[in-house]
């Protein structure tokens, strides 16, 4: 177990490569965490900028009201919200570290230690105010993980050498903390510790990734993985309308193909084609090399439009994977994805044409198939298992039955 101090994480952000990295240890089976302390440290950071950014903002907008003679003029501020501010970074965090919950007695000695100024803690400033309660507790949390996994090693890893020193020799009552668990309990000052131990650096194969990563079985993995950027149909909910807005590029022989657009969702799960592979990293983790690498990719199959129209349509996915390969078969795991982006003209060249086969096996033509105006998320006729014939099948009966619904009235 790997426990990070607030320090490590501070200033990281989800498409940043120590991001990577702890995802990547995780998805290795190393398992990397902070203490509920940690957690709550830079969430309140966060929190804390946020508040005095709409503070400032509310006043220059108070402001301004003062010298706008119409009403209209000014726009309004919404709202403070600190605690979905909080829970967003919670989130956040939480895609790349575990979080574990300290004890009541760590806690409690924690307290105990800072108003007896025991190290971690210490006085601070002219006055000499008690502080490090925090401090204390992250460390307890991990002495305390350490001492209930008699069969795990611990990893400390702080750049605060100054309270929590550098590992070398400790103050009471630090040094008492780890009688019996010193064999295990590590202590690293930075990532590079942490990336010199767990993950070195390898010479990538440069042709290894490509290959694997354009073979049938590897695309079908990622299709799974990426399954919550290619939101269809069959996972719609019953308030409407899916929110997210999907960029597209439609294909076809029409005077419309290449136009852009934002679309609401594929009818079935698309076809992905591996278009490239670039910015590859290698680490060797636990003696197995593991592949970083930005995978470009195509998504094709028919979109549904805002507007109700059915078309054959692409767009582009970018994402951050990684990739090992053992003796179970290739294992390929999503660190991160960029938005979905309509293609280029030249990368719409590169489309397999195969909506042209779908049209001659419905009999129609496209992009003339369009939704009745009542149809929601909640009436689509489609399900999970369907395929593409079968659910735009479903649509189009639901069409004619609605066509002659109105004649009959």
């Amino acid at each position: 177990m790997i426990f990070l101090d607030a320090n490590i994480l501070w200033g990281v952000t989800l498409n940043s490569s120590t991001a990577d990295l702890l995802r990547a240890l995780g998805a290795a089976g190393i398992r990397v965490a902070v203490p509920w302390v940690v957690m709550e440290e830079l969430v309140s950071q966060r929190a804390l900028l946020y508040d005095e950014a709409h503070a400032k903002a509310a006043s220059a907008l108070n402001e301004l009201r003062r010298h706008v003679p119409w009403a209209a003029g000014v726009p309004r501020l919404a709202q403070v919200d600190t605690e979905r501010h909080r829970e967003h970074w919670r989130d956040m965090y939480r895609q790349m570290v575990e979080v574990i919950e300290p004890g009541s007695e760590v806690l409690r000695t924690a307290l105990f230690r800072e108003s007896n100024v025991l190290a971690p803690c210490k006085r601070v400033g002219q006055k000499g105010d008690k502080t490090g309660s925090r401090d204390a507790a992250i460390w307890l949390t991990a002495v305390e993980y350490a001492r209930d996994h008699e069969d795990e090693k611990v990893y400390f890893v702080s750049t605060n050498t100054k309270d929590f020193g550098d590992g070398t020799e400790y103050p009471e009552p630090m040094k008492s903390d780890l009688a019996g668990v010193e064999g295990r309990f590590f202590h690293l000052t930075s990532m590079d510790d942490v990336l010199s131990r767990f993950a070195k650096q390898a010479d990538p194969d440069p042709e290894f990734l490509p290959a694997l990563l354009a073979r049938e079985e590897t695309i079908e993995l990622l299709t799974d993985a990426l399954s919550a950027h290619l939101p269809t149909f069959a996972s719609k909910t019953n308030d409407g309308w899916l929110n997210r807005r999907l960029s597209y590029t439609r294909l076809g022989d029409d005077e419309e193909v290449g136009e852009g657009g934002s679309a609401l969702g594929w009818i079935n799960p698309p076809l992905l084609t591996f278009d490239g592979v670039s910015d590859v990293t290698a680490r060797s983790i636990d003696g197995q090399d593991w592949y970083i690498a930005t995978v470009r990719l195509f998504a094709s199959g028919f979109m549904l439009l805002t507007g109700g129209s059915l078309i054959p349509a692409a767009n582009a996915l970018e994402a951050r994977v990684l990739v090992t390969q053992d003796k179970t078969g290739t294992r390929p795991s999503v660190l991160r994805c960029e938005r979905p982006r309509a293609l280029t003209a030249e990368e719409v060249s590169r489309i397999p044409n195969k909506w042209t086969n779908w049209q001659q096996d419905l009999g129609l033509p496209f992009p003339a198939i369009r939704l009745p105006r009542q149809a929601s998320a909640g009436t689509l006729p489609l399900t999970p298992s369907g395929s593409q014939v079968e659910n735009i099948s479903a649509i189009i009966s639901m069409m004619i039955n609605s066509v002659l619904r109105d004649q009959s009235e």
